[in-house]
């Protein structure tokens, strides 16, 4: 009897360690919730214009992820400066060390693979490529991009006279290689941050007739005319401000503010959890945009301030970051009358 139950122990451990590969190998990734159902647009090529080897986010986070899935398989993100346009010089590439010769290894590669290039429910494509920032993927002889969703032939990799294992380095048969974009590489996508990127303004530059101020400030019952942590003014909903990227926000004919006859408003602006030192700017559209910034973050922290801003016959307001991502904030406190037109 006592026999018996030692076999039977014995086959449950050997069936335990023999079912253990398999699991392991079509396992996928455990990641965040994400504020918003909407995805980042694909990543595109960026081409390399410098040379930084020093690691950034977006590679240290993913290598991170492997490994809390896959175990210890080794990867490499730096590379030393060359004439090579991978990624690596400037630490936004990740070659990850699967081979596909071995067949546990293989099973693992696929895995992440089929993980990253997954629709969502809405029918979003290669969902979490696109919410990490990759650019493209080489693998086994063949490369991927996001925008197309589609494996092409690398090279000349799958001609019978590159089948060598001498070859398998250059066809990337021993390791998968990720390239991010910028904003992939550092951490400004949805999969870092929880939110995609605020769209740019799609409004028409114009030179707007600003009418002269012929009053003092008057103050109105404070209104949020944008807060993009949960979409206030945004059609597009949550996202979180780029550097670089300008919107433009109306601001006539909301709470108290005058729809018309307004020379110019008051705005409560502020800049919240940047990932840099950044500076905010506010301006009237159509103008050039101006030297000194409205906010200035420094240390990464919490910035807010008041502008009187003037306002063209669209009613809007420019806003631009630079240097950091961050959530904005823009209440309406008061406006100024300006004369007849």
């Amino acid at each position: 009897m006592v026999l018996a139950r030692l076999v039977a122990v014995l086959v449950a451990l050997v069936l335990a360690a023999t079912l253990a590969t398999p699991a392991q190998a079509l396992s996928v990734p455990v990641t965040r919730a994400f504020v918003s159902p909407t995805v980042d647009a694909p990543a595109t090529w960026e081409r390399e214009n410098g040379c930084d080897p020093v690691e950034k986010k977006g590679p240290r986070k993913l290598r991170k992820l492997l490994l809390a899935t896959y175990g210890p398989v080794a990867s490499n993100i730096v590379r030393s400066c060359t004439g090579a346009d991978s990624g690596h010089e400037e630490g936004r590439a990740l070659d990850w060390m699967v081979n596909v010769r071995d067949p546990e290894q293989a099973a693992v590669a696929d895995a992440f693979l089929a993980w990253l290039q997954a629709p969502d429910e809405a029918g979003n494509t290669a969902v979490m490529a696109r919410r990490l920032g990759i650019s493209y993927l080489i693998w086994n002889n063949a490369m991927w991009r996001p925008s197309t969703n589609a494996w092409t032939p690398y090279r000349d990799c799958a001609l019978p006279k590159r089948r060598w294992k001498k070859d398998d380095n250059t066809c990337h048969r021993n390791h998968v290689h990720v390239s991010f974009s910028w904003a992939g590489a550092l951490g400004r996508t949805s999969f870092y941050t929880g939110y995609v990127a605020c769209p740019a303004s799609t409004v028409t530059p114009w030179i707007p007739a600003v009418l002269p101020q012929v009053s003092d400030v008057v103050p109105v019952e404070p209104v949020r005319v944008l807060g993009t942590r949960r979409g206030v003014g945004l059609a597009t909903g949550a996202c979180k401000a780029a550097p670089d990227v300008r919107i433009d926000v109306p601001v006539l004919g909301v709470g108290g503010m005058p729809a018309a006859g307004v020379s110019s408003v008051q705005l409560r602006v502020a800049v919240s959890q940047p990932d840099a030192l950044a500076e905010l700017r506010v301006w009237t559209p159509g103008t050039a945009m101006p030297l000194a910034p409205a906010v200035v973050v420094e240390r990464k922290t919490d910035a807010s301030a008041t502008v009187t801003v003037p306002v063209g016959p669209d009613g809007r307001v420019s806003l631009q970051l630079t240097g950091g991502m961050a959530h904005l904030v823009v209440d309406t406190t008061g406006y100024t009358v300006g004369a007849a037109a």
